[in-house]
């Protein structure tokens, strides 16, 4: 299994925008492989921008034959990386400063798609300058270390170019680039490289570049002497037809340890490139990924690409139809195909609806049915419905799931001080059992009430009861049939801005087994954001259970850490203005908010 997360808060008033990600890979052979990070983008004067990442690694990765390894197979991946990139305008010349570092520790891996190579270091800056309205000058520097079990080098940069705009059809630059490479087991190599270049544009529509690049004395091994050659024609506003040819006195060899990254080098000399590119335009979405099933370790992986395009029928109506085909790479799998058929339906503003149907003959036939639909019935009430039908068929075994929801939700449009939430949802599975054997069913109906009062500006009630229906059976076990009452309360105070004290009471009950289970809680909390809240507290917790049950085990209590939090405020989900609940107080709406809401 593979879990994922992404989260992005932005702060813009301070013109700054922070991001985690997650992926935790589970391997029951090789225990679970962890890859995360964070990322911090800040706006700078005159337009720039700052950019801080930084990733780590941790566990065993099956490398299977997905990855161009020479590494150990299955060998710990536990490392770091970091990338710092500057881009800041200056205030003469209308010139430019660009900088960034990027480093990664030796064993740090990133299987889904690596942007530095593993064990090394890289430092760049350069700055453009603009002497005369057709006339670009740029100076730059670079550093690069590399060090792993395979490499140990480093190679220092600088180079001075010159780039001029002599017609609106013809431009030409000319480049000066001195390299110094050294290190274990490598020769030190100083080289001097002069690259000129010109691209001309005879028509609107043909493209052509001619480049060459010629080192005066020992060149740099990524740096060989090498002519290239270049061609485009712009046959339509969506397709074009190029060519590449690219003649060299050497192959390119980085310096780099690349027996990791999924790139492999090549030996050539002389390459040749041609094609048509073409952009499927405003409606069409041409979509690729590398998809791993049953692990990373390999043991089915497919290279997937798709087409989905959108029909506009009318202004409120339009036509979905998506095409995606899977081809197995490595496995034990087999390639499938995969269609979609559907429509979204806006008459109004306060409606919107869409519907849904998907097909896939992977490990067998299955079908998706999806049925959607939102609308407001007033200034103050909001209802959503969904419908989902999904059958399958795997080796003879018929599978059929069926999810739904509705709902309706009452929060006044000038007041934050009531809302109340009715959901209805229903989640059922049948899976047919083989010959002369019974289905399995599990079956779940649960209606509910949510309901949150602001008593005053401080404090805040929220309720919620629900009655839940489920039937589950086996092949080798009767069908049972359960009624399961729920109830809970919360009362919360924000005595001070920072603080507040909060006490939560939850009730179940299951009638037809006597069982019963109740909860009191205490908490003390601290708000480190508007929107995120920390606490410690204390719960006391009782069970009845059947005489002779021993299932529930011994009433537990004690302390408890808790991190909540207003997603919908948080991260934006619904637009909501940044006032919390229990600063807007039971008045209504401050004139500001009603302009939005005219707007």
């Amino acid at each position: 299994a593979v879990y994922t997360g992404r989260a992005t808060k932005q702060f813009s008033k301070l013109g700054l925008r922070m991001g985690a990600s997650f992926v935790n890979q589970r391997q029951p052979e090789f225990g679970p492989f962890y890859l995360g990070g964070l990322d911090i983008e800040k706006s700078l004067p005159r337009g720039g921008a700052l950019l801080l990442e930084w990733g780590m690694s941790r566990g065993r990765v099956a490398a299977g034959g997905n990855l161009l390894s020479t590494d150990q197979v299955n060998s710990e991946h536990n490392g770091q990386s970091y990338r710092a990139e500057l881009n800041q305008p200056l205030p003469f010349y209308e010139g430019t400063l660009k900088a960034s570092v990027t480093q990664a520790d030796a064993g740090f891996l990133n299987p889904f798609g690596a942007t530095v190579a593993p064990g090394s270091r890289r430092a760049v800056a350069t700055v453009d300058l603009k002497f005369r309205p057709s006339s670009t000058i740029r100076f730059g520097m670079g550093q690069e270390r590399n060090k792993t079990e395979n490499v140990d080098n480093q190679r220092l940069t600088a180079s001075v170019g010159w780039t001029e705009q002599i017609t609106d059809r013809l431009r030409m630059n000319a480049v000066y680039d001195f390299r110094k490479l050294s290190g274990t087991n490598q020769d030190e190599v100083s080289s001097h490289l002069f690259t000129i270049g010109a691209e001309f544009r005879p028509t609107e529509k043909l493209t052509l570049a001619a480049k060459r690049e010629q080192n005066l004395g020992e060149a740099d091994p990524t740096y060989p002497n090498q002519t290239t050659l270049s061609a485009s024609y712009q046959i339509n506003p969506l397709t074009r037809l190029f060519f590449t040819q690219r003649l060299a006195s050497a192959p390119i060899v980085p310096i780099s340890d690349v027996s990791n990254t999924g790139f492999a080098s090549t030996g050539a000399r002389n390459e040749t490139a041609f094609g048509v590119e073409t952009k499927l335009g405003r409606f069409t979405t041409l979509n690729s990924r590398y998809q791993i099933e049953n692990g990373i370790n390999g043991k089915d992986s497919f290279a997937v690409i798709g087409l989905a395009n959108m029909l506009p029928i009318s202004d409120t109506l339009s036509l979905e139809l998506g095409f995606e085909r899977g081809q197995h790479v490595s496995g034990a799998g087999a390639s499938f195909n995969g269609g979609s058929f559907g429509f979204s339906w806006l008459p109004t503003k306060n409606f919107r609806s869409v519907a849904r149907y998907e097909l896939r003959d992977q490990n067998g036939f299955g079908q998706a049915i999806t049925l959607s639909a939102a609308g407001k019935l007033g200034d103050d009430i909001t209802t959503l419905g969904s419908f989902q039908w999904a059958q399958t068929n795997l080796a003879g075994r018929s599978n059929s799931t069926t999810s739904g929801t509705a709902a309706l939700a009452f929060r006044p449009l000038h007041s934050d001080r009531a809302a109340l939430l009715f959901s209805y949802n229903r989640r059922s599975m049948i899976q047919e059992g083989g010959p002369g054997v019974g289905a399995t069913v599990d079956r779940a109906d649960t209606l509910s009430t949510d309901g949150l009062l602001s008593l005053t500006k401080q404090l805040e009630l929220y309720g919620r009861i629900a009655v839940k229906s489920g039937e589950d059976g086996r092949p080798d076990l009767a069908r049972v049939s359960t009624l399961t009452y729920m109830a809970q309360a919360r009362l919360q105070d924000r005595f001070s801005k920072r603080f507040d004290a909060a006490a939560e009471f939850r009730w179940l009950a299951q009638p037809v087994t006597g069982t019963r289970r109740t909860s009191l809680g205490t908490e003390l909390g601290y708000w480190l954001m508007p929107d995120l809240r920390v606490g410690v507290g204390y719960n006391f917790t009782g069970v009845r259970e059947p005489v002779g049950n021993l299932a529930a085990g011994p009433s537990k209590s004690g302390f408890y850490f808790t991190i909540s939090s207003k997603l919908s405020n948080l991260f934006n989900l619904f637009g909501n203005s940044n006032t919390s609940l229990t600063t807007t107080g039971t008045g209504p709406a401050p004139p500001e908010a009603k302009e939005e809401v005219k707007k």
